[in-house]
């Protein structure tokens, strides 16, 4: 059963961390396209790694719950 759970949270994390690359590019090509200067683009960046840090501690928290 824990290899199950560790699969699990392997298997989130994957899909966390795809999830928010593709949101990642697409907020670049976004800021791209417009003025953005070097703060927001800082801003966008630590936005898309407090999304990741949260998709992975969401994905411990649900793989911990006992079945």
């Amino acid at each position: 059963m824990n290899l199950t759970l560790n699969s699990i949270l392997v298997l989130w994390g994957a899909g966390i961390m795809l999830s928010v690359l593709l949101f990642w590019s697409a907020l670049r090509f976004a800021l791209s396209t417009c003025d953005a200067d070097n703060m927001t683009r800082g801003l966008a960046g630590l936005f898309c790694l407090l999304l990741l840090l949260a998709g992975l501690a969401l994905g411990v928290i649900l793989s911990s719950i006992p079945a």
